[in-house]
């Protein structure tokens, strides 16, 4: 499962002392681009290599927008913090083109589902492999690893009902949704209804609340955002 090194155009923006910044030996985590497949489709991917692994790891799936500086910080916060972390571009199974048909999805979901076993098949327990996603992203992450994969514990964050209708849960693994207070593009109440439908699913789901924000984190909601999810991730994967 040995990704090729490539280019990433994101990569420019993963770590700035790999142009000049702090000496190799003081960097916390190392950053390199990769290639795997999904369904016989190359999915390219940033990964994150904790210099001190806490032995788990995390698969972070971009919003709509792409992959952007926010989640490649975020993916450096844990990877501080000895997470290993794999940011895939899955747009590279399927292009969105705002319908987003179940074929589709369904691509996304198997990003994901195979960025997980990628860091199992790389030598991570998989009782320790977690996926995160944002958004658009929050959807592929937890409805993916609610079904047909290996992950052992999801976070959604700024997403829900409005989003996509998710499907009947397969699988019952502990379930982190961050929202935000004042969304007005995911709205709270489409959050809640998501964490309804899987808690009447029997799914161990835990809602957390952002205060005062909107759909968009500014810097510091998303260090808040990266405090919930760490601490969610330390108590159910290590």
């Amino acid at each position: 499962m040995r990704g090729t090194r490539r280019q990433l155009l994101v990569a420019a923006a993963v770590a700035p002392w790999l142009t000049g910044g702090a000496p190799a030996e003081q960097a916390a985590f190392s950053v390199e681009t990769l290639t795997y497949e999904s369904r016989g489709r190359p999915i390219r991917a940033a990964l994150y290599v904790p210099a001190r692994p806490n032995g788990a790891a995390v698969v972070f799936m971009h919003g709509s927008g792409g992959i952007g500086p926010a989640y490649l910080t975020l993916a450096e916060r844990f990877a501080a913090e000895g997470f290993k972390v794999m940011v895939p571009a899955y747009y590279d199974a399927a292009g969105d083109d705002g319908v987003r048909p179940e074929p589709v999805m369904d691509a996304w979901r198997a990003v994901g589902s195979d960025a997980v076993g990628w860091m199992i098949g790389s030598g991570i327990d998989r009782r320790r492999v977690g996926i995160m996603g944002y958004s658009l992203g929050s959807y592929v992450a937890v409805d993916g690893a609610l079904g047909n994969s290996r992950a052992a514990a999801a976070i959604g964050v700024a997403g829900g009902w409005d989003v996509y209708v998710p499907r009947p849960p397969r699988r019952r693994i502990p379930v982190l949704v961050i929202h935000s207070e004042n969304d007005t593009h995911v709205s709270p109440a489409s959050t809640r209804r998501w964490v309804d439908f899987l808690r009447q699913a029997d799914v161990p789901v835990r809602l957390q609340v952002v205060p005062g924000a909107g759909h968009l984190y500014t810097p510091a909601q998303w260090i808040e955002v990266h405090r919930l999810a760490s601490d969610f991730l330390k108590r159910t994967l290590l």
